[in-house]
């Protein structure tokens, strides 16, 4: 069977991710390719700046009897899109859907959407080939671990994942000749630096109850697996800049120690990316790390008020925050600090403390505290907290049309939902944040930094187009 393996057309105002391959289509791609004798192609109508009807058209063009889309709640309606553009082109044509969004509303979106066939929940790639081999040898569908579908008599139906990775150095590397890597030219912000996403691992233990990643189980690349991926992506490619794309690189301490020393022992010309949380690093291994090529870092602190920290279960201290920013910059590289704004039960006081705090940072050479609001996610633990509060309706379909009253507020994608209530409206709380921060922390300099990147017409009414949503209120 001939399967392609396509990104959603992009969510409005989203440029920033642009320029990146997308690595959940690339490792089911390459477990495709070394594990079953199946066809399987990349398509990235994400990068393309593709629509869902022009991308439609490009898909059908080499005739797969499979298409498979990935998508995350940010672009979930452009996904619905371009599932109905295909099979309003191809009835016969199998629609899959992948990816976090449909994970985790997959019962929903079958009731909801029905051009969309099957999906496929949590990490795809062993899933992917069962589910080629039943569908081509017409076998019992309900054999595929982690498919969701319909029964012939209309009853949706879910199995749970029951092969999980454990060992990720099982893997194939993602299938990185499949993707037309002349179109990835996305630089490490800050650097001129052509860079790619790499994992060095899966899952996270944290429970952050914004985050639907929480709980989830952690398991870790070798390093001498992972490094040797950035070698390959070196050597062969040309790659000199990496995003480290692990949720938090720095939870096992002993895993990131030993990816520096392999990258410093084979004397890789390169520079890295990555994201830690405050309370996995000390100023010993962000020495070493910056040794080692990482010459950015980001800490998700989310607010400034151990009261609110405590309710979001972020498990940190403001003396921790303090100090991972210090010694960060201390080393050499340039710490971004990523705020959140409308958490629960947040007061204005509790909000003078997240200001106060990012001015505190402010202080701090090469370091960029930034905020954003609130977005409520599905399988979220946040998602039920704003039911049981009356903010979201219990009822709420994720996948039936919806369009946020304050998107324009925010100047992202109308689909979001965000957090708020009476006396915590976006724009009293925006209006706040200007006053003490400027316009939206550091939101000037990432409009330029964007606007830097831009390659195109479309790209550059895409970013205008933002800009005027996020300035009409």
């Amino acid at each position: 069977m001939k399967i392609i393996l396509t990104t959603s057309p992009r969510a409005e105002g989203d440029v920033e991710r642009k320029g990146l391959p997308f690595l959940g289509i690339g490792y089911i791609a390459g477990y495709v390719e070394k594990f079953s004798h199946h066809q399987i192609e990349i398509f990235d109508a994400h990068t393309y700046g593709l629509n869902a009807s022009r991308a439609a058209e490009k898909i059908l063009e080499r005739k797969p009897d499979v298409v498979g889309i990935h998508s995350i709640t940010d672009n979930r309606f452009k996904a619905i899109a371009l599932a109905k553009e295909l099979k309003k082109r191809n009835k016969n044509v199998i629609v899959l859907m992948g990816g976090p969004h449909f994970s985790l509303t997959a019962k929903n979106a079958l009731e909801i959407v029905p051009e969309i066939d099957f999906i496929i929940k949590g990490e795809g790639e062993k899933s992917v080939v069962q589910f080629l081999n039943i569908l081509e040898n017409k076998g019992d569908i309900s054999e595929v671990s982690g498919l969701a579908y319909r029964t012939k008599s209309g009853e949706i139906m879910e199995k749970p994942l029951t092969d999980l990775i454990m060992n990720l150095d099982e893997l194939p590397m993602p299938a990185w000749h499949l993707f037309d890597l002349k179109e990835y030219n996305k630089p490490i912000d800050g650097t001129n630096v052509r860079s790619i996403g790499v994992l060095s691992a899966r899952g996270c233990p944290n429970v952050c109850v914004y985050c639907a990643n929480a709980r989830s189980v952690l398991r870790l690349r070798s390093p001498k697996n992972f490094v040797d991926e950035v070698e390959y992506l070196y050597k062969t490619y040309g790659y000199k800049g990496f995003d480290f794309w692990d949720d938090t690189l720095t939870m096992v301490n002993i895993h990131v120690v030993e990816i520096c020393k392999k990258i410093i022992e084979r004397k890789l010309d390169i520079v890295w990316y990555a994201r830690a949380r405050v309370n996995t690093v000390d100023k010993k291994l962000l020495e070493l790390m910056r040794k080692a090529g990482c010459i950015r870092i980001s800490f998700g602190v989310e607010s400034g008020s151990p009261r609110i920290l405590k309710i979001i279960k972020k498990n940190i201290t403001i003396d921790q925050v303090k100090n991972a920013v210090r010694w960060s910059s201390e080393a050499g590289m340039a710490v971004m600090t990523n705020f959140m704004v409308n958490l629960p039960d947040e007061t204005l006081d509790d909000l003078k403390q997240t200001i106060d705090l990012m001015k505190w940072l402010r202080q701090i050479k090469n370091s960029y505290p930034a905020y954003g609001f609130t977005v409520i996610y599905p399988g979220t633990e946040l998602e039920l907290m704003a039911k049981e509060k009356g903010l979201m309706p219990k009822d709420f379909s994720w996948n039936s049309p919806y369009e946020s009253p304050k998107y324009k507020v925010t100047g992202t994608d109308p689909s979001l939902f965000y957090m708020e209530w009476p006396g915590a409206e976006l724009e009293k709380i925006k209006a706040i944040m200007t006053k003490e921060l400027g316009i939206r922390g550091n939101i000037m300099k990432k409009g330029f930094n964007k606007l830097i990147k831009i390659r195109s017409i479309r790209e550059l009414k895409e970013l205008l187009r933002a800009g005027v949503n996020y300035f009409k209120k």
